[in-house]
């Protein structure tokens, strides 16, 4: 198995659980890591998947200023 399929199943736990030591604790199990195995290979995946989201909800967004403008029109 190589990283890119384990990263599959971790964005796979990542979907799953809210909490993060839930994500420990599945990817643990699965993988027969010890704690710190699981938050080295989870935490980059949650930092680029939280910034992603970032990314996109900033992008939707529109200023006073432009709303007025779309009202007059």
């Amino acid at each position: 198995m190589n990283w890119i399929e384990i990263d599959k199943i971790l964005y796979g736990i990542i979907n799953r659980h809210d909490a993060v030591e839930d994500m420990y604790k599945e990817a643990k199990i699965q993988f027969k890591w010890n704690q710190s195995q699981a938050e080295a290979a989870i935490k980059p995946l949650l930092k680029r998947n939280t910034s992603n989201e970032k990314n996109t909800k900033t992008a939707k967004t529109t200023s006073k200023k432009s709303k007025k403008l779309l009202n007059k029109k």
